[in-house]
């Protein structure tokens, strides 16, 4: 009883996101008194499994794409509730955009950094053991981290974009009080300063209070991993090497996908193997979304239909992959085991996608679409072994960066009669390149897509939308275009007058 009250006032006050985003509340009234109670908090109001956002970004990018309704009248008021995140408009986030309520990342991301502001505050006051105390701080730590790094990548300029230190990111709330004051956007750098501390501070706590957590906990392999992924975008390329090689040191292994059972190989969906699902991978490192959050903000297709929106060709076209059963090398296997189709094989050999990722086991309970993995390590280490060669030239650079590709692409590989070739590329240009592509051929839809084209230079991307074919529409995100910067709710500008929109 005393938990469920302390939840209704964490609720009312992280919904109204405190004074300078929405409204005040107050949690003098109840008090926690175990690491049990604060425990019950992080997993109820800051683990992002629940009351999360969904999985929006992937309708911002170059993954999706949109198929109309195909005479379809079931699915022509989700493709006109997805328009406004479809074409990046302003009014993405606000009362009266279709999908809004669940994918509002400023308020849902402000209420989880309350929750974790909401244990920092009570952990010292609490009855419970300081080891348990201290890992639970850590987790604590990270995870506000983990939201704020979300934030000022949706709501801020890339960090490697013009000067950090001057671009708006978002506002820094640390604190569980209410001042009664507004809060205005800290710098970009400011924000990533404080994402830096609070990892370091997270590692430094788990690694020296370790506990057994399942893997939809933050362990400290996972705080090492967001911390390389976090000098990644910060081009801080010694930190984020240092970071990987500490995971993939003692967590190397792969998944090699042509050891899944036969029926795997047959489209996902029907095998619960995947590399999500721990009791197949070997790579999990966190799992913070399960794949069934996915289906009430997407329209799933039928048997003489596709889905509205779908994986895009573009990306399909990134793959290698033999669809022929009588094949004895269907090459790339994560077109396979990645995504879910959705209908079937058209006699014309058109393939229909469903929109998502399917990296989880269908029948397993311990499923998952998103989260860490060690693939993203390895990706993450070839990355900076790329921009160092690219920097120096020095072939050692270049082949390190092959190394952990083809180890990445050998496991991904159907290698169970036709061993995988290496490849081999000398170009340091075509060779970023190459590994740009490797890098949204594994980890699409996990969130990372969008932050991808951020930091890649914010390029020009075209979304065609359309209900009926006759009535298609055009929309262009220019390069450099300052809406990939999304726009802050209205509602929080509202009721902050210290806030300042993005420009559009």
């Amino acid at each position: 009883m005393k938990y469920r009250v302390l939840l209704l006032m964490l609720s009312i006050l992280s919904f109204a996101g405190c004074s300078d985003f929405l409204e005040e509340s107050s949690l003098d009234e109840v008090r926690p008194t175990s690491i049990d109670d604060l425990m019950q908090i992080m997993v109820g109001e800051v683990y992002p499994m629940s009351n999360t956002v969904r999985g929006f970004q992937d309708f911002l990018t170059d993954d999706v794409e949109c198929f109309g309704a195909q005479n379809q009248e079931i699915l022509e008021a989700p493709i006109e509730n997805l328009y406004r995140l479809f074409s990046w408009d302003d009014e993405m986030f606000n009362e009266g955009a279709g999908t809004h309520d669940r994918v509002n990342a400023w308020k849902v991301y402000y209420n989880k950094i309350m929750g974790a502001n909401t244990v920092l505050e009570h952990i010292d006051q609490v009855k419970g053991d300081q080891v348990n105390k201290d890992n639970l701080r850590g987790q604590a730590l990270t995870m506000r981290a983990w939201y704020y790094f979300s934030l000022v990548n949706l709501f801020g300029l890339p960090y490697n974009y013009g000067n950090p230190e001057e671009n708006p990111g978002v506002p820094l709330k640390l604190e569980m009080e209410i001042t009664g004051g507004y809060y205005t956007r800290n710098s970009v750098a400011e924000v990533y300063k404080q994402i830096e501390e609070d990892l370091l501070a997270g590692v430094d706590l788990l690694e020296k209070n370790p506990l057994s957590m399942s893997e939809y906990k933050i362990s400290v392999l996972a705080a090492k991993s967001i911390l390389s992924r976090v000098y990644l975008y910060m081009e801080n390329w010694d930190e984020a090497l240092k970071y990987a090689n500490e995971v993939l040191a003692v967590k190397p292994t792969l998944t090699a996908l042509a050891s899944a059972e036969d029926a795997a190989f047959a489209w996902q969906g029907k095998s619960p193997f995947g590399v999500y699902n721990v009791e197949t991978s070997d790579e999990v490192i966190w799992i913070y979304s399960n794949t069934g959050e996915i289906g009430s903000l997407y329209s799933a297709g039928g048997y003489n239909y596709r889905a509205a929106f779908g994986v895009s060709s573009d990306l399909m076209a990134l793959y290698e992959f033999v669809n022929d059963t009588e094949k004895e090398n269907y090459m790339d296997l994560r077109p396979f085991m990645y995504f879910v189709n959705s209908a079937y094989i058209q006699p014309s050999g058109a393939v229909y996608y469903q929109l998502y990722a399917f990296k989880g086991g269908k029948h397993s309970t311990t499923i998952g679409g998103k989260g860490i993995r060690t693939a993203e390590l390895y990706l993450n280490r070839a990355e900076v072994y790329i921009r160092k060669y690219m920097a120096s030239g020095d072939d050692s650079y270049r082949q390190l960066a092959l190394d952990d590709l083809n180890n990445l692409r050998e496991h991904r590989y159907d290698t169970r009669n036709v061993a995988y070739e290496p490849k081999d590329i000398r170009d340091a240009e075509e060779l970023f390149e190459f590994y740009k592509n490797e890098r949204r051929r594994e980890l699409c839809f996990e969130d990372h897509r969008w932050f991808d084209l951020r930091r890649y230079g914010m390029p020009s991307i075209t979304h065609s939308y359309f209900i009926s074919t006759d009535n298609r529409e055009e929309i262009t995100l220019r390069k450099d275009d300052p809406r990939y910067a999304l726009p802050i709710p209205r509602v929080a500008l509202n009721r902050n007058p210290l806030l300042v929109q993005n420009e559009r």
